[in-house]
């Protein structure tokens, strides 16, 4: 699985897809096209001339690299106010109650892995405050 997918160009520009089909282009200083696509769901490139330096991190199967790199998209702010763009935070950024208040309001239902990576991440916090 794909925690992080992302590249960087030759002029240093950092194209990231967080989601399955959030395509990404960027038209370098070197004239050339750079893109990405496929999210967490797969990794997706175009061929170039001038080499792009690979950011992509792959899953270990290990909470603490899960919880390092996998993000959650946030619409709102804590008194529900829409933001003017979706702010992804680590999982291990979130405090314990938003993580608690996803779980409760079914916001992952349909999604064993984040379900579980939620769940995870609340036994995580518990056994490391023992």
């Amino acid at each position: 699985m794909v925690l992080v997918n992302k590249i960087q160009t030759p002029d240093g520009t950092i194209l990231e897809s967080k989601h399955r089909h959030d395509y990404k282009v960027y038209k370098d200083k070197n004239g050339e096209e750079y893109m990405v696509d496929g999210g967490t769901s797969y990794l997706r490139r175009n061929i170039n001339i001038a080499p792009y330096i690979e950011l992509s991190i792959m899953d270990d199967g290990t909470h603490e690299l899960r919880r390092q790199y996998l993000t959650w998209g946030n619409n709102y702010d804590k008194d529900m106010n829409r933001l003017p763009e979706t702010v992804y935070n680590p999982i291990m950024n979130m405090t314990s109650e938003h993580i608690q208040a996803i779980l409760d309001g079914g916001y992952v239902k349909g999604n064993s892995f984040y379900k579980e990576l939620f769940e995870e991440e609340l036994k995580f916090r518990i056994n490391e405050s023992v």
